[in-house]
């Protein structure tokens, strides 16, 4: 609990496409807010102003479109356009003068660094992902983020990543005086009531995948009971037209390559009766490659395609699935270190997991025993252990870990981690030779802080007789 709210600072996130269905900015930019923190987005996406006028809002923080005009997009050269919205970027920051810049992702760092530079506010790096091992399709851009994450990583005021394992790979790399902060990809959101009371049903029965050759002439599949469900968007199987009965396999966001996505829907040939859905919005020519590969299997009756939901809605889909596969492959450093946001999605909504037998993964879906881990590249393998996991759906012991581990895996003890970290970059440095004492009057106090990454910046705290 936050007693008194900070009302210090103003911190200007920065984001590269559209806040809306990034959970995880989402999440921490409402999080700093609600500590009483202004909190501006500053995102290359369009933002409606609202009718009364004034900064759009959104879970309490304010939103500002950095796009530039269209025409630059459609007669600029695609380098000339990445250097037009760097310009837009660093024109906002110098406009809105915040006292810190929080860049996320390395695209960020650079605007995110000339900015804070120009205004003298601080910097916080925002790693989502470990950007210098991630398989870009141009080297120049690979390059380019390797150099300027040397430079500016050692000059940020704080450092955040996602995982234990991507952090130490950012101390060791960048020579950093402390750990990074580990906000992991902890989902905010809660499963309600009616939720859990629209799930499909767990009997040992329903849960193994369905044999079509054993069923009578003339079946139909039983549709699913959504009475306990409140208006607005229909439940995942509603949509999906299949019944309670139908196993169904969700693939949670965006399908990309190298996430699996092939070798599941090769898995899924092997499972007669089950169903398979991607939840999310393809780059368009990979959706196009996917839909063919599924034409060409004849899977169409049992592949499906869906757009992404609002995140608000996000749980209520992913609760009717029987299982939720997380299949990163084992084709760079920076899978072998995630922990996606899918991955503690499933937990939240107690859909049991499958995923890649990575590192953190593995760790993660092992110590909390919330599913099983399958080599990754290997459909075989992949549908065996879906059908294990399926076969398994109603064990009453794996529900009782899955409520374990929701509980345990809460945004809230990744938030005390954030607002921890603002708070120690907002307290007034001790003079030489005194140890802190307790938080100023006007700060938040957090149990046990966590860790920053400082490399000697000074925080942004008003000096000693100046109102903050």
């Amino acid at each position: 609990m936050h007693p008194e709210p900070c009302t210090l600072v103003h911190i200007a996130m920065l984001l590269h496409k559209s806040v809306e269905f990034d959970s995880r900015v989402r999440r921490e930019a409402s999080a700093l807010a609600q500590a009483g923190y202004r909190v501006t987005i500053i995102e290359l996406a369009p933002v409606a102003a609202p009718a009364s006028g004034g900064a759009a809002l959104l879970d309490g923080f304010e939103r500002r479109s950095c796009l530039p005009p269209a025409w630059m997009r459609r007669r600029l050269p695609f380098h000339l356009y990445r250097l037009a919205f760097l310009a837009w970027f660093v024109g906002a920051i110098v406009r809105l003068r915040p006292d810190v810049v929080h860049a996320h992702d390395a695209a960020m760092l650079l605007p995110g660094a000339l900015g804070a530079s120009w205004t003298g506010a601080l910097l916080v790096y925002d790693s989502h992902e470990l950007a210098t091992s991630v398989p870009y399709r141009e080297r120049a851009w690979a390059w380019f983020v390797a150099a300027i994450e040397r430079l500016a990583l050692p000059r940020c005021a704080a450092v955040i990543t996602v995982s234990d394992g991507i952090a130490e790979q950012l101390r060791r790399r960048y020579r950093l005086r402390e750990q990074p902060t580990v906000v992991r990809n902890v989902t905010a959101l809660r499963l309600r009531a009616c939720d859990r009371s629209a799930r499909p049903a767990t009997n040992q029965q329903q849960s193994r995948p369905a044999d079509h050759r054993s069923r009578p002439p003339g079946h139909r599949s039983r549709p699913a009971d959504h009475r306990s469900r409140p208006p607005g968007r229909p439940g995942l199987r509603a949509r999906l037209e299949i019944g309670a009965e139908t196993p169904l396999v969700l693939h949670q966001g965006a399908p990309a390559p190298d996430r699996g996505c092939e070798l599941l829907i090769v898995a899924i040939e092997r499972l007669p009766g089950v169903h398979l859905v991607f939840l999310g919005d393809p780059e368009s020519s990979y959706g196009a490659g996917l839909r063919r590969l599924v034409h060409a299997r004849a899977l169409e009756d049992r592949v499906s395609f869906l757009a992404s939901v609002p995140l608000e809605e996000l749980l209520s889909q992913t609760a009717q699935a029987d299982v939720g596969v997380t299949l990163l492959q084992d084709t760079c450093e920076n899978h072998r270190l995630a922990l996606p946001n899918k991955l503690f999605e499933y937990i939240a909504a107690r859909v049991p997991v499958v995923a890649s037998a990575l590192p953190e993964t593995r760790n993660l879906v092992e110590r909390h025993g919330v599913g099983w881990c399958v080599p990754p590249g290997d459909p075989a393998a992949l549908a065996e252990t879906l059908r294990l996991a399926l076969e398994h759906r109603s064990d009453p012991a794996l529900s009782v870990r899955l409520d374990e581990a929701a509980a345990e895996l809460s945004w809230e003890r990744e938030r005390e981690r954030l607002i921890g970290l603002y708070e120690r970059l907002a307290a007034p440095p001790a003079p030489a030779g005194v140890k802190s004492g307790p938080p100023r009057a006007g700060a938040c106090a957090t149990p046990e802080p966590a860790p920053v990454a400082h490399t000697g910046v000074p925080s942004f705290a008003a000096p000693a007789g100046e109102e903050a």
